[in-house]
């Protein structure tokens, strides 16, 4: 693998040429063997950023087929690949294992400090998100993985790509590395180890591959993208989110996802009347909600059974007599989209799906998260179960009028069927597991995808490609909203995704607190029926705010400048700055948090051009002045809160 740029077409065959991924066959390492076996190539251009890359080597002695399909980006020097391996024989292949969906090497000088930049998943912790940087001394690695907390009962494996760590990660050595992200649902390891020639081995793939392909079978593995890099890290950083937010990341109707300003209310906090009437209290306050969110809680009888509730999609009669429609109706008449949680995977006997189909109830387990509540999966694997489930969602969509999906749950695949077929049952499910999502996208054009899987667990190319997630951690389910929590989050994750949203709490609202949880969505939440907490004042503060989020939501989707380290202190600054070179306009937040002694913080901003003029507004005054960009590139910009919590905003724009 190349450590820095490679913007020709000659330079990406010429690495194509050697597979960036590797296996094991019959006990021989593919390197060996595709060396031998005859190979085709295509390239075909896509458009005028992008070529497509075809190679396939065949065996001829078992039939099999590798095929590696890889996408090359002109513009930032990224590759993207995935490896498909493919029974052509009569016969049961010899032992296909090991695969790595990336097996590939970067060059490093001996003086060169390595270093694997990457951040915690979610574990429902404050830290969730934390970056961390692992240095990478001469012949040792760094080891980075995702298996998610096991099912504790049952024999059916389970695993979630973002838990212990999300699946993408910056491999620097000195001033040149690559940045790699994996597209898979389930669980991954990754490697990182320097090798004694000095060269940077990098590996990753799925957890465990030990299988026979029967005639006619094939197999996938994640998705890979890596995009190299030479100069600065956090400008490497602002290429990756630009080539997210313009090839990774969903278009409902087409369009690139704005944003949206959400209320989440549990479906078993109010009745239809009061969901209604919380509906109207937005509009009735002239405060520019884009979209109302109902969350658990709206089928089955929650108090009785969570595990039976998530599995029934018929609304509770005593609080919806006629379904959810009406709410659904209401949020629409005020121009607002409706937002409505589902875990489509949950079935229980006697439950809707249960009772109809109990022969797709397969094997009960039980985990942490649910007590001691036995539960059932649907398996996305069986095709006829899949397409089923493609089918009653999209029909659920369509009746409760869902603008956007909430998907809930965790993933869970039946056991492997021997010790020859490892790993097959979770490549079945989660290629069943994109076509439900791309099957309920293809029926629904402008429907949008929210990503909860149990609080940020599901974060992955593939998700990210077809979903967004507003609901970054179930640390906040717990009713904690401390604004460090939300300003922590967006520190972390904003390296990796541009797109996520954040959490304000509707109880003890004040700027700082909503102001924390500005990004590219922003909801607003609280325990119970929010009529019980809320008062005039927080009428006139929320349309304040939201209106100011209104004006610069545009911007959180462009380059990301962390300008103070991150940290979940009491006692310090924290701020960032994002900026839209496209537009050449910017925002800049600071946060004095409420044990921080210091009322100034100077922030040394990042991505102006030296030689431009900018004009600098001051959201709370309103006062505006202008400055030279060499002076916010050199001595920064003083921020100054007498009070404490206090949070600062400020805009500007290019003048020239």
């Amino acid at each position: 693998m190349p450590a820095g740029p490679f913007p020709t077409q000659a330079q990406q065959e010429r690495w194509l040429a050697e597979p960036p991924f590797s296996f094991v066959y019959g006990g021989a390492p593919s390197a060996e063997l595709l060396a031998d076996w005859p190979c085709e190539r295509t390239c075909t251009l896509v458009d005028a950023e992008r070529r497509h890359h075809q190679t396939c080597w065949s065996d001829p002695a078992t039939g099999l087929v590798v095929r590696c399909e890889a996408v090359a980006y002109a513009t930032d020097e990224a590759l993207e690949w995935i490896v498909y391996l493919e029974n052509g024989g009569a016969t049961d292949t010899p032992i296909v294992e090991d695969l790595q969906a990336i097996d590939a090497t970067m060059d490093a000088d001996a003086a060169d400090p390595v270093a694997v930049h990457c951040a915690r998943g979610s574990t429902s912790s404050i830290a969730d998100y934390q970056p961390l940087c692992k240095a990478v001394e001469p012949g040792g690695g760094v080891q980075l993985h995702s298996h998610g907390v096991p099912t504790t009962t049952g024999a059916g494996p389970s695993g979630s790509p973002s838990v212990e760590y999300l699946p993408f990660f910056n491999v620097q050595a000195g001033d040149r590395g690559t940045i790699v992200g994996l597209g898979w649902t389930g669980p991954w390891n990754a490697g990182v180890a320097r090798r004694a020639d000095q060269r940077i081995a990098v590996r990753a793939g799925m957890d465990r591959t030990h299988l026979r392909l029967h005639p006619g079978e094939s197999i996938r593995g994640p998705r890979v993208l890596a995009l190299p890099w030479q100069g600065r890290r956090v400008d490497a950083h602002n290429r990756w989110r630009r080539l997210l937010r313009e090839h990774y990341s969903p278009r409902p109707g087409g369009r690139p996802f704005a944003g949206v300003i959400a209320q989440t209310v549990w479906g078993s906090w109010m009745d239809a009347e009061g969901h209604i009437a919380e509906i109207a209290w937005w509009a009735e306050h002239d405060i520019p909600l884009d979209c109302y969110w109902m969350d658990a809680g709206w089928s089955g009888d929650m108090e009785k059974s969570w595990v039976g509730h998530q599995s029934n999609r018929v609304a509770n009669e005593r609080s919806f007599p006629h379904g959810v429609q009406p709410v659904s109706a209401a949020a629409h008449r005020q121009g607002m989209k409706f937002l409505l949680w589902f875990v489509p995977e949950s079935v229980q006997p006697d439950v809707e799906i249960g009772r109809e189909h109990p022969e797709w109830l397969g094997q009960p387990f039980s985990h942490e998260a649910y007590g001691d509540q036995v539960f059932y999966g649907l398996d996305h694997g069986d095709p006829q179960v899949n397409q089923f489930m493609v089918e009653y969602f999209s029909g659920l969509i369509e009746t409760y009028g869902v603008d956007i999906f909430r998907q809930d749950g965790l993933h869970l695949w039946p056991p492997d069927s021997g010790p020859d077929r490892e790993g097959i049952r979770q490549i079945r499910y989660n290629e069943g597991f994109y076509a439900f999502w791309d099957g309920l996208l293809e029926r629904h054009p402008e429907l949008c995808i929210d990503n909860c899987g149990c609080g940020g667990r599901k974060l992955d190319l593939e998700t990210i490609r077809r979903s967004v997630v507003l609901w970054r951690s179930d640390c906040q389910a717990s009713g904690v909203f401390d604004p460090i929590i939300s300003q922590a989050f967006s520190h972390g994750l904003s390296h990796w995704l541009p797109l996520h949203g954040a959490a304000a709490s509707l109880v003890d609202l004040s700027a700082y607190s909503v102001r924390s949880a500005y990004a590219c969505s922003m909801l607003f939440t609280g325990p119970g029926d929010p009529s019980k907490y809320r008062s005039a004042e927080d009428a006139e503060l929320l349309r304040r705010l939201v209106l100011e989020y209104r004006g610069v939501r545009h911007l959180y989707s462009g380059d990301y400048y962390p300008l103070t380290p991150y940290s979940l202190d009491a006692d310090l600054w924290l701020a960032w700055q994002f900026d839209r070179p496209d537009l050449d306009e910017g925002v800049v937040q600071a946060f004095r948090r409420d044990q921080c002694t210091d009322d100034t913080c100077r922030c040394v901003l990042d991505g102006l051009g030296a030689e431009a003029l900018y004009e600098i507004t001051d959201l709370d005054t309103d006062e505006s002045w202008r400055c030279a960009g060499a002076d916010l590139l050199t001595a920064g910009l003083l921020i100054q809160l007498p009070q404490r919590p206090g949070a600062a905003i400020f805009t500007y724009r290019r003048l020239d």
